[in-house]
């Protein structure tokens, strides 16, 4: 299949996979109705106030949270902004953290709707975060002359022997990345070995060291934690399909033992809350959604956080934290959230989205790993039951956190010297 589209060639293969990615964005938009909105940006349709911003690519909430720093950056340093995603639960939050920025939906990888997006924005430079690589973008700003930089940029293993598989695809659009700031050395070495010129590749660092506690948050935090007394909470982030059911058998074992427990409990995804809320609803477990404003009370046992952006409060409530998409093989999500609060972090094993990050919380003993529920249960007993361990382990994430910080003001600085 690799070899077929190879020879087609990834442009046509684009137009010909282009009825899919319709049907898929519909699809999507059956849960989601925000999905069947602003459907001309997608074909590149857009407008901008700007002039000549550089075009910054959040694909999803994640990689926004990610970039604020970055984007502020920029605005700070009088460098017009265009900011753009995939989904509308990105869009959302991009406009309520910069009414007043640019922004538009990326359109789908066409030659056409990306030259379209290209002439309309006419941007000084495209900024692409972590693994979104669109090959008709990129091939499209070459021939403008706009310089194109992956920042934040990871690669695990086995994306990278993916890539491999399809070198004859993406082998020029690897040549033709202007910077990529890779968060690590590993990262670095298989971005030059895909084809990415050792000239334009910097070990950067993680934006996500470089996450910023808001003041507003930090109050929450102290307001919420006065409410919740003396009580253990473990927050589970960004927990995928599959991982919820162990996290509610560990969890109702635990209150045999911590009655006075409270989890809260962030899935990644806004289109399954509903799901996860049947889930705890069936456990007869006593339940307060967060979009409800009920309040958390004594015999609140869950808190569903089915609200979006607010990650940072919650590991900032945390006693233990849970790193979600460890369990299955989905690759883990970003631990750095937790480490900011110095809060003991447990996690399945497929880490391999931020392994580099894990290897060296492991290396400090900093890091509990878990495998099925019983484990689970094991695991948050212990570290609630000793809190000396706990807030040991917690202070060694906290200050492998406090010396990577800087990746911002690096690749800030790497994009101004291109533009």
């Amino acid at each position: 299949m690799v070899q077929f589209f190879a020879r087609l060639g990834y442009s046509i293969a684009w137009y010909l996979a282009l009825p899919f990615a319709l049907v898929s964005l519909y699809w999507q938009s059956r849960k989601n109705p925000a999905y069947r909105r602003r459907w001309r940006e997608r074909f590149g349709f857009v407008t901008t106030l700007a002039q000549r911003p550089v075009v910054i690519h959040c694909a999803s909430v994640g990689e926004f949270m990610a970039a604020k720093p970055l984007i502020t950056a920029f605005l700070k340093s009088n460098t017009a902004v265009h900011i753009t995603t995939n989904t509308p639960t990105g869009s959302a939050l991009i406009q309520s953290a910069f009414p007043a920025a640019s922004h538009s939906y990326i359109p789908l990888d066409t030659p056409s709707f990306s030259a379209r997006f290209v002439k309309r924005i006419n941007p000084r430079a495209i900024v692409l975060l972590e693994t979104e690589v669109w090959p008709n973008l990129v091939s499209c700003a070459k021939r403008n002359s706009i310089p194109v930089c992956l920042l934040n940029a990871r690669m695990s293993a086995k994306s990278a022997a993916g890539y491999e598989k399809a070198r004859a695809i993406f082998a020029k659009t690897w040549q033709q990345l202007s910077y990529v700031g890779a968060q690590d050395a590993k990262i670095a070495a298989r971005f030059e070995q895909l084809g990415v010129p050792a000239a334009h590749i910097e070990v950067a660092g993680n934006l996500k060291f470089d996450v910023q506690v808001p003041s507003a948050t930090k109050a929450d935090v102290a307001s919420m934690q006065k409410l919740l007394a003396e009580r253990k909470v473990i927050t589970a982030g960004s927990t995928h399909d599959g991982e919820e059911v162990l996290i509610l058998d560990a969890f109702e074992k635990l209150l045999t033992c911590k009655p006075n427990a409270l989890l809260i409990l962030v899935p990644r995804h806004k289109e399954r809350f509903e799901r996860v809320a049947n889930l705890i609803e069936q456990r007869g477990l006593h339940m307060v959604k967060r979009s409800s404003g009920r309040p958390i009370l004594p015999q609140t046992q869950v808190l569903l956080a089915d609200s979006m952006g607010e990650m940072l409060l919650w590991y900032g409530l945390a006693t233990v934290a849970f790193i979600g998409g460890s369990l299955i093989e989905r690759g883990g999500h970003n631990p750095l959230e937790a480490m900011a609060f110095g809060v003991p972090i447990t996690s399945g094993r497929h880490v391999f989205n931020f392994e580099e990050v894990f290897q060296q919380l492991d290396q400090l003993q900093a890091v509990r790993w878990l495998n099925d529920a019983e484990g689970m249960h094991d695991t948050w007993l212990g570290l609630l039951t000793t809190p000396e361990t706990a807030q040991r382990i917690g202070a060694q994430a906290q200050h492998l956190f406090a010396r990577h910080r800087g990746a911002t003001a690096r690749m800030h600085s790497a994009v101004q010297q291109l533009i």
